[in-house]
């Protein structure tokens, strides 16, 4: 097999070196990265995907669709290009889309378990919860180790009612981290036990992630949330203050501590929280219910039922969800 010209591998150095980036979420420091290697490889489809990775989780949407149609176009045959096309056009609900894209995910390899796992979140979206459930249960089959599927598959249950499988699917996900070693474990795995509403074992492998990583901003905001539905809300405003001052402009962070304001009855700061949560992310349905009932509460029904629509026709299942954490 001939050698890669030094370009090519100076491209892969480059690409190799953002990964770490990604996972700390320095988005805007991958893409930078990304944007050097594609100048030196111009034709290689997975740096358009990588890049287009990143412009998604920094809601870069529209730039995330042109580097996977870039992707896609200069090699149609990946099923994970399709995928990541699919996440986007889910992201601009354009659903249908998304069905496509995902259907082709599959068609190409039909053994991509995260393929079937995202589509089965397209239809639980629409509250077509047996076609979701269909959907799980075969990236449960191509993938019997992932505990994410079978905390979703969960979820999937706990939205129709059936909080048996629910709690069965959370106990095979909750079986497959038996001694988490780091604090993206832990987190898995306390969100298993959130599902199975045992807040105080969530709260422990919290406390453990945060022992290890006491700057993990996501740790914080989950154990933020989960002092929320306890009950102790001082203490949940704390950890969501301290997710936010290391990781201001997370929209799911705002959106935690507007539940907090919520919940406390402070309503104004509750709607003030909504509401920068949506100037992020517009289309973040949960936080549009929120704000309504923060709105409906303070005696403004029109915009709360403005909220409700406008939630409802992002993620028609958004207030069977919401029941499960009790916003009412």
């Amino acid at each position: 097999m001939p050698e890669a010209p030094p370009k090519s591998r100076e491209a892969e150095l480059l690409a190799r070196s953002s990964a770490p980036l990604l996972f700390a979420g320095a988005y805007e420091k991958v893409i930078e990265r990304l944007n050097q290697a594609i100048e030196l490889d111009q034709d290689n489809a997975r740096l358009y995907m990588a890049r287009g990775i990143a412009r998604l989780r920094s809601q870069q949407v529209d730039k995330a669709l042109d580097d996977y149609n870039r992707s896609i176009a200069i090699d149609p045959t990946s099923s994970l290009a399709f995928l990541g096309r699919g996440e986007v056009y889910l992201k601009m609900l354009d659903r249908d889309r998304a069905i496509d894209d995902l259907n082709e995910s599959v068609k190409l390899f039909p053994g991509n378990a995260r393929a079937y796992l995202i589509r089965g979140t397209v239809y639980a979206d629409r509250r077509e919860y047996d076609r979701a459930i269909r959907d799980l249960d075969q990236s449960v089959k191509l993938d019997t180790q992932c505990p994410n599927t079978y905390s979703v598959r969960g979820q999937i249950f706990d939205l129709k009612g059936n909080h048996d499988r629910a709690n069965a699917d959370y106990d095979r996900a909750i079986q497959l981290d038996p001694n988490p070693g780091n604090a993206t474990a832990f987190l898995r795995r306390a969100r298993s036990y959130e599902g199975k509403r045992d807040y105080n074992r969530a709260m422990n492998d919290l406390e453990q992630a945060l022992k290890l990583e006491p700057r993990n901003a996501f740790a914080l905001n989950n154990r933020c949330f989960f002092r929320a539905i306890s009950g102790v809300l001082d203490d949940a405003l704390a950890d969501c203050n301290e997710a936010l001052k290391i990781r201001p402009n997370e929209a799911s962070f705002l959106d935690s501590r507007g539940f907090v304001h919520l919940k406390k009855g402070t309503l104004d700061s509750s709607i003030e929280d909504y509401s920068a949560a949506l100037r992020i992310d517009d289309k973040k349905a949960i936080s549009l219910y929120g704000r309504a009932v923060a709105r409906r509460q303070k005696g403004n029904v029109t915009d709360s039922e403005a909220d409700i629509s406008a939630a409802v026709a992002i993620r028609p299942n958004v207030v069977d969800e919401a029941v499960l954490y009790g916003i009412k």
